[in-house]
């Protein structure tokens, strides 16, 4: 019975010693570093669209933060003129001063979403560090544009001293 259990313990033992030989893993590791590096080139760019795709987003919130205040706006809203967010005031300037609104202190409003902040310089520094592409990583300008005939709102971004021309830019448009 000792001799049957020696047996079966060297069985075990010679088991054990088998593996894989270097050259195996070297082969199995070559072919992971191949699937890698597919798979990654095909979802690197899906990774940048994502991205802007959430960029063109933190737009189209503001977007609606200003088509919002400009409904709300008691008096009529003139048009807006390529104003940087930052320093979007008071817009209408058709009512006295009692009746008239600060269209950016409404845009404030409706963007701090749980902020403290209450300066529309402060929310919109903060909004524009939520820009994660690529070319918007500098924490590029914020623009809003209206046009009260139409009642078209734009909201771009501009970093370089153009306005972004249809899909080239970040731009959100609400008519």
């Amino acid at each position: 019975m000792k001799t049957r259990i020696m047996n079966y313990f060297k069985k075990l033992q010679a088991s054990e010693k088998k593996g894989f030989s270097l050259v195996e893993l070297i082969i199995v590791m070559a072919i992971m570093a191949i699937l890698v590096g597919v798979v990654a080139s095909q979802v690197i760019p899906y990774m940048e669209k994502s991205r802007q795709s959430k960029d063109q987003q933190v737009l189209s919130e503001i977007n609606t933060a200003l088509v919002s205040a400009i409904a709300q706006s008691p008096v009529e809203v003139s048009d807006i003129d390529e104003t940087n967010l930052s320093a979007l005031t008071n817009a209408s300037g058709k009512g006295t001063a009692t009746e008239d609104t600060n269209i950016g202190d409404n845009v404030a409003d409706l963007l701090k979403a749980g902020s403290s902040a209450t300066d529309l310089g402060t929310i919109a520094g903060d909004i524009q560090k939520k820009f994660k592409s690529k070319a918007y990583t500098a924490a590029p300008d914020i623009f809003v544009a209206y046009t009260a005939s139409t009642g078209t709102t734009e909201v771009y971004v501009k970093d370089d001293g153009n306005k972004p021309s249809g899909g080239s830019k970040l731009i959100a448009v609400s008519e």
